[in-house]
């Protein structure tokens, strides 16, 4: 049965429009005050419907709707109010203070019978409303710890070793959101040769973080013949060179008509004994070339195409010669593209910044990278993924001769963006 609570501070007017109401089928309750209505609704929380007196003492019925209407008020009230008042500002009075409708007091039993039903009608509305933003609430809940959870699966997947023979390794990885589209690692081909890559899938969100974990666990299959980083050759196991890799994940990746993810990405293997170092930039930003004895930088890459949107692509390879402590940054856009008004830190920018960091030990440079670009920006947090990773050669192994070999095929045009 429906429930109204009638408020009025005249015990006759309780009796007559009670008795009115119980015979067209409500449950009445009453009360003869504005305190004592809110008591009865503090006893009675199935009561949604209040019918109002306008003037009463101590506390007038604008006075209990807008109390009743308040957002720290504890469920949603259909208010009605009575008066005697006709006229088109008291009607504006009433609405403005929250009233639902407003019903002259002489208005016949047919009419007001006919407005409470319309009333209950749209609280009806407004309880469904309620409870499927309750059921929208619990399911965001539930999604947010889902994507934590992910995030912190993310998070333990990443390489937890930080130096290999002859090479010391320092990362840092900073989703925008729970989930993130970037992705870096490394890996021991064999004993004389590691392999490092960072990509970085369109978009964010949890379809752009499910195919990063995808292309993350492609490249880390090496003992298995759908191995795409080392096959069987001629002379037994080989190393797949970073544009086979590229071109083979560009082959496995190919967006289709219901997918239109991408992504760009940087490649490389490195021999540790002669600091010999082949990369394929793939639609990424360039990488950072740093001279640990000029201590100085270059920005270097290829204008190569995406990985995933164009079949056929032919990838470029170039080939560098590092020199004892070199280092090579590799990073995300998120890093480079962050913004200070209308500025951005840009690649140029990046690389001044990794130039004034030498002083300081490989695996500390990237958190302090990282925090000169938060004050640079003025801001903790960043729009996009961020994600830096570099690698030091600290020269050929005791025992082994010195390579001194020149850079090969060195590239500097500018990257597909």
């Amino acid at each position: 049965m429906k429930e109204i609570l009638l408020v009025d501070d005249s015990r006759t007017v309780l009796i007559y429009m009670s008795s009115v109401l119980k015979k067209r089928g409500y449950h009445v309750h009453t009360a003869l005050s504005g305190q004592e209505a809110l008591v009865t609704l503090e006893a009675n929380d199935s009561i949604q419907f209040v019918l109002s007196d306008w003037m009463m003492p101590k506390m007038s019925g604008i006075e209990l709707c807008a109390q009743l209407k308040s957002q720290d008020y504890n469920r949603y009230i259909f208010f009605v109010l009575l008066s005697s008042k006709n006229d088109q500002q008291s009607i504006v009075e009433g609405i403005d203070a929250g009233a639902d409708d407003f019903v002259d007091k002489k208005t016949s039993v047919d009419e007001l019978d006919a407005r409470i039903r319309a009333g209950f009608r749209t609280l009806a509305l407004q309880n469904d409303l309620i409870d499927k933003n309750e059921q929208l609430d619990s399911a965001y809940k539930t999604i947010r710890r889902d994507l934590e959870s992910a995030g912190e699966f993310i998070q333990h997947i990443l390489p937890k070793k930080r130096s290999f023979s002859s090479v010391e390794l320092s990362y840092i990885s900073i989703p925008s959101a729970q989930v993130g589209g970037d992705m870096l690692g490394y890996m021991q081909l064999d004993s004389k040769h590691v392999a490092f890559y960072l990509f970085d899938v369109a978009g964010h969100g949890v379809s752009s973080a499910l195919m990063s974990f995808s292309v993350q666990t492609t490249l880390s299959v090496m003992n298995s013949s759908s191995s795409i980083v080392v096959k069987n050759g001629p002379a037994g196991r080989e190393i797949c060179t970073p544009q086979e890799v590229v071109s083979k994940l560009n082959e496995l990746y190919m967006s289709g008509d219901n997918n239109v993810l991408y992504f760009t990405m940087i490649y490389a293997v490195l021999n540790v004994e002669t600091g010999m170092m082949s990369y394929c930039c793939a639609g990424h930003p360039p990488l950072v070339w740093y001279h640990g004895q000029q201590r100085n930088a270059e920005l270097i890459g290829h204008d190569n195409f995406v990985v995933g949107v164009f079949e056929g692509v032919d990838y470029q390879t170039s080939t560098i010669q590092l020199e004892p402590e070199d280092k090579v940054w590799f990073y995300s856009d998120g890093i480079t593209e962050a913004e200070n008004g209308a500025d951005q830190f840009t690649e140029n920018g990046l690389r001044k910044a990794i130039e004034q960091l030498y002083v300081y030990p490989t695996q500390r440079q990237t958190e302090l990278l990282v925090e000169k670009v938060r004050t640079w920006q003025r801001s903790e947090s960043f729009e996009d993924d961020v994600s830096v990773l570099v690698a030091e050669w600290k020269g050929p192994v005791k025992g082994e001769t010195e390579c001194n070999m020149k850079l090969v095929n060195k590239a500097t045009a500018q990257f597909y963006k």
